[in-house]
């Protein structure tokens, strides 16, 4: 009975230092819904220390408040410092059943899927079958315009004109349009560019377009297959795809408009390389840590050399937009697309990545800012608001 008194004893006063300790704020666990690399996992959340659960508090006070007032439904993850700082759910995976958003829920991320495609690309250029200064024409002998090469493409540079709007204004085929059907549209219209090459930037998904035929031309795979192999497997991106109509993921957001109805698809879904990926917060700070410490393709540097300016101070590289802001340089990419809107941002100095995403057109996606003032205790850094 002694004994039995003892063991009771002790049960109890490690709970009450346990008690203690949390309630003084010490090595408090904040992060949720940990993911591993591979699978979302029952791990126990990572501890902070008292100075990052002051930033996580920071955060978490920023997105709640948007969440309340009604301007945000989405995920965020921020890593600082190699570290989870902040994951959250907050809002509908599906407005029709009421589902809420997880850390696992999967997004199209609409343009941000340019950064894939300027990966893959380069990609290719380390396995010597090209040279970002080879023309188009180079590859694909029917397109029709010249002078046009790798680089132009992939920096926005080439002028040449934009598929989603002169499609409105050509004849309907009964076929889905798809990435050779667009560049068949340009060998058999020959619609009006928009300026010579190389004479300025000028944002275009139709340079991703053929970037995604060029792929698949060179690697003899399709282009998902390509991506897939040499992107997602690489960085244990388990749970990001290809969009497809027909799928119907466990973890699928859908995009909803403000009078919460749903949105929905149309031709242009069936086209790939300036968008199509899925993903969620959690893969995509995987992605970004493996990209940026040169695990996906050696020179990421290349990638993220200012090529065309975009105004505001701004620019565009290969696949990715540069923020020099003011010598915290910043690379990112935003998307809008049916219904969602995303934010992938990498701040140099100290490594952050934030990714922010939305199934429904919440602007304030973009105002990583406020995110990157609250890790660094101070005022300064500028918005990135370039829509995609």
């Amino acid at each position: 009975m002694r004994i039995l008194f003892l063991i009771i004893s002790g049960i109890c006063l490690i709970a009450l230092a346990s008690y203690i300790g949390l309630s003084k704020g010490e090595n408090m666990p904040v992060v949720k819904n940990y993911i591993s690399a591979k699978k979302i996992s029952a791990l126990p959340a990572p501890v902070l220390s008292k100075q990052l659960q002051k930033k996580h508090f920071a955060l978490d006070s920023i997105f709640t408040t948007d969440y309340k007032r009604g301007i945000f439904n989405g995920c965020v993850a921020v890593l600082y410092h190699d570290t989870t700082i902040y994951q959250k759910a907050m809002g509908f995976e599906n407005i029709k059943n009421k589902k809420n958003l997880c850390n696992e829920s999967v997004f199209q991320l609409a343009s941000v899927s340019k950064m894939f495609t300027a990966v893959a690309v380069l990609k290719l250029k380390e396995q010597n079958k090209l040279s970002i200064k080879d023309k188009i024409d180079k590859y694909f002998p029917d397109f029709p315009y010249k002078n046009i090469t790798i680089e132009n493409l992939l920096s926005h540079t080439s002028g040449i004109p934009n598929y989603l709007y002169f499609y409105y204004h050509l004849p309907k085929a009964d076929t889905l349009l798809t990435n050779q059907g667009v560049l068949d549209l340009l060998a058999l219209h020959k619609p009006a560019v928009y300026f010579k090459p190389g004479r300025r930037f000028q944002y275009n998904n139709t340079n991703y377009v053929i970037l995604a035929l060029l792929v698949e031309k060179l690697s003899g795979q399709s282009f998902q297959a390509f991506i897939k192999q040499n992107v997602f497997d690489v960085c244990g991106m388990s749970n990001t795809y290809f969009f497809s109509v027909t799928d119907s993921l466990k973890n699928q957001a859908f995009s909803f408009d403000y009078h919460k109805r749903p949105i929905g698809t149309d031709e242009f879904d069936y086209v790939v390389g300036d968008k199509g990926v899925c993903s969620t917060t959690q893969d995509m700070l995987l992605f970004a840590k493996n990209l940026f410490e040169g695990k996906i393709i050696a020179n990421i540097n290349e990638a993220t050399k200012p090529r065309a300016g975009t105004g505001y101070g701004r620019y565009y590289g290969l696949g990715f937009r540069i923020n020099p802001n003011g010598g915290d340089t910043i690379v990112f990419h935003n998307g809008w697309w049916h219904g969602y809107r995303s934010a992938f941002q990498y701040r140099k100095a100290d490594k952050t990545i934030v990714v922010i995403l939305s199934n429904r057109l919440d602007k304030n996606v973009y105002q990583t800012a406020r995110i990157f003032n609250t890790l660094s205790s101070r005022k300064g850094a500028t918005e990135d608001e370039d829509s995609d």
